[in-house]
């Protein structure tokens, strides 16, 4: 299976967001900080050009059909925050508020409740208030039984602690730091695959050591912010890359620098039993499974050789499981696996 056979061509949507680009930029002022492959908007809080706002949105996506039939949806509306304040973190930003978006053909009470539940609790957990937001009930747009979930996340970074891709050098080192599951990307992809192979999501993961699927597919996404912020802060950090959409490839990317290509090495760190017995059942190839899934992977930081010891070792520290994947090396910008 490809992922476009799910439905999800990751080819189109990165042609369609570029075809955007320049409809949204016409909006911008000189307050934004141009950042056009960045996993945040940031632009300078009015009056003051010392402190900039960043801003994220994003959706829980088709984990909330697996969240739904295990009735687990309080965790992944919980992903959602997690999801946005990694994405503000990947520009060293801190998490200040969401406003979330809630929509069903009817509204169920319950189900509404637990997703409030879930944002609540991730919200608590990165730091931010919940705001507001928007509750919508749309019989005529959604299915029966289908809840959507999503939210913008605005957060705050100082001037001088801006990750911009700019600080990446040729001959920095690339740690790789340990995913908890698919976190919030490919879940087309694996329910696909979950149907086809007509296991319940209650059967045992194949080759997982006695979990079952559902506590593998639910796996809550991480945040990495109590670990990264403060090496961020103390200058040690020159990139970071959050592991979305688009796998290791698709993401690293985004924040490289013209002049700065970086190679991968997939054998640096093991693989998931999820990911073997999803690429196994599935017949996925090895490049679908590069550009959908994280293949355990979450986030991505690029720092000096120098400092990469020092680096890995504060991670591992604060409880992170780290990998020295690879490395920046000169060409065009891209990623190269080997």
């Amino acid at each position: 299976m490809r992922y476009r056979d799910a439905g999800v061509d990751v080819t189109r949507s990165d042609a369609l967001k570029h075809a955007l680009l320049v409809t949204v930029q016409q909006t911008w002022s000189d307050r934004v900080r141009p950042l056009p492959r960045g996993f945040a908007g940031v632009m300078e809080w009015p009056g003051g050009k010392q402190q900039l706002v960043a801003a994220t949105m994003d959706g829980v996506g088709t984990k909330l059909q697996l969240a739904l039939i295990a009735g687990r949806v309080a965790d992944a509306a919980a992903d959602l925050v997690y999801h946005g304040a990694n994405d503000l973190l990947v520009h060293g930003a801190k998490p200040l508020a969401l406003l979330d978006y809630i929509a069903q053909a009817q509204l169920d009470p319950g189900v509404v409740a637990a997703v409030i539940e879930g944002l609540a609790r991730g919200c608590l957990e990165v730091g931010a208030v919940l705001l507001g937001g928007e509750t919508a009930e749309m019989p005529d747009t959604y299915l029966p039984g289908v809840v959507d979930v999503a939210g913008c996340l605005l957060g705050s970074v100082a001037q001088e602690t801006l990750l911009d891709g700019s600080g990446v050098r040729v001959g920095d080192v690339v740690l790789g730091i340990a995913g908890s599951g698919l976190h919030t990307n490919g879940y087309s992809l694996a329910r696909r695959v979950l149907a086809a192979s007509r296991l319940a999501v209650t059967s045992e993961l194949p080759g997982g050591a006695g979990e079952n699927l559902s506590d593998a597919l639910l796996a809550p996404h991480r945040w990495y912010g109590r670990s990264l912020l403060p090496l961020v802060e103390q200058g040690l950090v020159h990139v970071l890359a959050h592991v979305t959409g688009g796998g290791i490839p698709g993401n690293l990317v985004r924040v490289l620098p013209e002049g700065c290509r970086a190679e991968i090495d997939s054998a640096m760190w093991p693989r998931p039993a999820l990911f073997r017995w999803l690429i196994a059942a599935g017949g996925v190839p090895e490049d679908d499974a590069r550009s959908a899934l994280n293949l355990g992977i979450g986030m991505l930081a690029v720092c000096a050789t120098a400092t990469a010891d020092e680096v890995k070792a504060a991670l591992e520290r604060a409880g992170e499981t780290v990998y020295q994947i690879g490395a920046i090396l000169p060409g065009e910008r891209g990623v190269d696996w080997r």
